[in-house]
């Protein structure tokens, strides 16, 4: 933290990754940090409730019982289903919280577009937690990067039902997206997809090829039916 004054935060959503936010909250007050964790919010009360004993803070079923318990809330992660992300990060905003919106930002770009332009309005913070970037393996890249020609990138994992309300290109793939196009720093010339439903009513499996202004290819593939875990990415450039 770059501050000393304390920061109230909320977790929205108490699932597998509702959880998790609260977790690293507790964790970062342990250690010190000017952080401090008021609640969870779920409409499914029993589940809030579970993951509120276990981290110590309130359980609430709905924002406005947050938001109208704990007026001093400042700042919130949103872990629900993307198909909600965009309604729950207004309602937040406009009580004048700050927003940090697990991947996808939202299901579409007219959406995106919306939340961004309500973010600028209201003077908000509003982040999309593409945590790939920070991946350590990542960050060690960065800096070898000189001209990147080709990369071949999978990311393969077992069916689970959740994230099923989108696609395996923004459940999975969408995390190799964002680091490729902070590798290449150029602007995408051609987009050639093709995407199949497995077990679900979207895409379970797609293949995508990229190719940038610099001469660059991408090729990525995205499963969430794959009987492995599998995380490669490989990366050629002159000499390397």
């Amino acid at each position: 933290m770059i501050t000393d004054r304390l920061i109230n935060v909320a977790v929205i959503g108490a699932g597998a990754f509702g959880r998790n936010h609260a977790r690293v909250y507790q964790q970062l007050a342990q250690h010190g940090e000017t952080v401090r964790l008021v609640g969870v919010v779920d409409c499914d009360r029993t589940r809030a409730d579970a993951v509120a004993r276990e981290f110590g803070c309130l359980a609430f079923s709905s924002i406005k019982q947050l938001t109208t318990t704990h007026r001093e809330v400042q700042a919130a992660s949103i872990a629900v289903p993307t198909i909600h992300h965009v309604e729950i990060a207004l309602a937040l905003m406009q009580k004048g919280v700050d927003v940090l919106i697990e991947k996808p930002l939202a299901p579409t770009l007219d959406e995106a577009n919306k939340l961004i332009q309500a973010a600028k309005r209201r003077r908000r913070i509003a982040q999309v937690g593409h945590l790939e970037r920070f991946n350590p393996a990542v960050r060690a890249t960065l800096p070898l990067i000189t001209r990147p020609m080709f990369f071949e990138v999978h990311r393969l994992s077992v069916f689970t039902p959740r994230s099923l309300d989108v696609d395996v290109v923004l459940d999975l793939m969408i995390h190799d997206l964002d680091v490729v196009l902070s590798f290449v720093n150029s602007p995408v010339k051609e987009i050639r997809a093709v995407g199949l439903p497995i077990l679900s009513g979207k895409i379970d499996i797609a293949n995508v090829r990229i190719e940038f202004e610099s001469g660059c290819v991408a090729n990525f593939t995205a499963s969430r039916v794959s009987t492995e875990r599998v995380r490669k990415l490989r990366l050629f450039q002159p000499q390397q």
